[in-house]
C-alpha cells in the first residue's frame, strides 16, 4: 500500500484535501502565481473532463489545451491509468499496440515543447509529466519491468541478490552461459530459440499468478524471468560481436 506524502509549497499556494482510493488523504494545490483563472493541482485520480473548464480531455492525463490546465499526477496513480490502460482484472496483460498509441497521444499534449510559451510552473509540470510518461512506457513495454512494478505496488521487491531456488534451472543457466561463450552461430541461434520458449512459459506462469493475486509465486516466477532475460541479453551481445 502506498503512503501519501505532502508537498511543501510557497505561502501563496492554497490547498484542499483529496481522498485517495485507499482511504488516505493527499493535498491538491492551487498555484495562484501561474494563472489567475486556472487551477493547477496534484491530482490523485484521473477524469475524462477538464477539472477547470469541463472540456472533454483527449487523453487520460489532466492536460487541457482549451484552458491551458495542467496538473501533476500523484504517485499513487498507476502507470496503467496514466496511459489509459486497464489495471484490472490483470495488470500484467497489456496490449502493446494500444500502449504505444496511447503513449504517443499523451506525449503530444504534454511534451514540454507544447508548453514552451506558458508559465514557468506549467513548463515544469509538463517536463515532469513527460518524464513520467517515458518511464511508464518503458516499464509497461517490458514484461520483466512490468511485473517488477506490479510487485512493488503490492509490497514486494525483486532485489539483485534474490536467488533462484530452482537448482535445475541454475545448472541449465550456467551451462547455457558457457555455450554462449564457445558456441558457433548456429548453436547460439538454437540457444536463443530455447531461451525464448522458456521466457514464454514463465510469462504465462506470471500471467496466471497475477490473475490469482498470488504475489509470492509471482515473485518466484519474476526472478526466473529476470535470469532468463539475462541469458537473452548475453546471446544478443554475443551475436552482435560475431
Amino acid at each position: 500500500m502506498f503512503r501519501p506524502f505532502f508537498v511543501r509549497v510557497a505561502a501563496q499556494a492554497t490547498h484542499r484535501p483529496l481522498a485517495l482510493s485507499n482511504g488516505y488523504y493527499a493535498r491538491a494545490f492551487t498555484d495562484k502565481a501561474s494563472s489567475s483563472s486556472s487551477r493547477h493541482s496534484v491530482v490523485t485520480s484521473l477524469t475524462k473532463t477538464c477539472p477547470s473548464c469541463g472540456t472533454f480531455l483527449p487523453t487520460a492525463l489532466p492536460v487541457c489545451s482549451n484552458c491551458n490546465y495542467i496538473a501533476r499526477i500523484h504517485d499513487s496513480v498507476s502507470y496503467h491509468d496514466i496511459l489509459g490502460l486497464p489495471y484490472e482484472p490483470n495488470p500484467f496483460i497489456v496490449d502493446t499496440a494500444l500502449l504505444k498509441r496511447r503513449f504517443i497521444e499523451a506525449q503530444r499534449v504534454s511534451h514540454p515543447d507544447a508548453w514552451a510559451t506558458k508559465s514557468e510552473f506549467q513548463r515544469d509540470v509538463a517536463l515532469h509529466m513527460s518524464n513520467t510518461l517515458n518511464t511508464a512506457y518503458k516499464v509497461l513495454s517490458s514484461p520483466l519491468h512490468r511485473i517488477e512494478y506490479i510487485l512493488q505496488r503490492n509490497g514486494l521487491m525483486i532485489a539483485e541478490a534474490d536467488p533462484l531456488e530452482d537448482l535445475e534451472l541454475i545448472s541449465e543457466i550456467m551451462e547455457v552461459r558457457e555455450e554462449i561463450e564457445t558456441g558457433d552461430t548456429e548453436r547460439i541461434r538454437t540457444l536463443e530459440e530455447d531461451n525464448e520458449s522458456k521466457i514464454r512459459e514463465v510469462v504465462s506462469a506470471v500471467t496466471k499468478c497475477v490473475a490469482e493475486k498470488n504475489w509470492e509465486e509471482t515473485k518466484v516466477a519474476a526472478v526466473r524471468l529476470k535470469y532468463l532475460n539475462g541469458i537473452a541479453e548475453a546471446i544478443k551481445q554475443r551475436l552482435d560481436n560475431m
